[in-house]
């Protein structure tokens, strides 16, 4: 039996569609503050933790599907596997919705990394500043040799790169990152679709 030719065009544009309502709906949300969030923090929007679940248990629930119920001769270790790769990926957006804690200082921010790493970066001890497109993450380099990441998808960004601008010599902050904290400092974000 032949499926008609415009089926996959469909399903195509409402993936698209479904898409872009999802990516506009992060991007929005990382926009608003939440009534917990003192002005100075850089943290996660809820929208974050909604993804990491949803996927977390799609992924965990088709693993095991899968190998139950559900096994059938596609049914491998491999795919196993990569199904648990992928919720491990939304297990990790989840820890770093409640890990990532990231707080603007007099001098400097302090930070929390994924597996619980704190510290504290001084704007004086900064050696420079890039804004990496693939990764959607500003990457802040110290003269210790430290380097702290924070998301394009934290709410309070705005904030951070108007100190960033600021406090950071335009020397260590090279083009194109020095626009992208303009006008992340002007409340327009990078883009986390592209």
């Amino acid at each position: 039996m032949q499926r008609d030719w415009w089926i996959p065009i469909v399903q195509w544009t409402l993936w698209g569609i479904a898409m872009s309502i999802v990516m506009g709906w992060v991007a929005r949300s990382r926009m608003k503050s939440r009534p917990d969030q003192p002005g100075a923090d850089l943290r996660h929007s809820v929208s974050t933790l909604i993804l990491g679940l949803i996927g977390l248990v799609f992924f965990a629930g088709i693993a095991v599907i899968s190998n139950t119920i559900g096994k059938n001769s596609t049914t491998s270790v491999w795919t196993t596997l990569l199904f648990l790769f992928f919720a491990l990926m939304s297990m990790a957006m989840v820890a770093d919705y409640f890990m990532a804690r990231h707080r603007l200082t007099q001098d400097g921010f302090e930070y929390a990394k994924l597996l619980g790493r704190r510290g504290e970066v001084r704007w004086a001890d900064v050696r420079g500043v890039e804004y990496v497109t693939a990764m959607k993450w500003f990457k802040v380099k110290t003269k210790q040799g430290n380097t702290v990441r924070l998301s394009a998808m934290l709410m309070g960004l705005p904030a951070f790169a108007q100190q960033v601008l600021l406090h950071v010599s335009a020397e260590q902050i090279p083009e194109p990152t020095r626009s992208i904290l303009v006008e992340t400092a002007n409340g327009n974000p990078p883009s986390i679709w592209n």
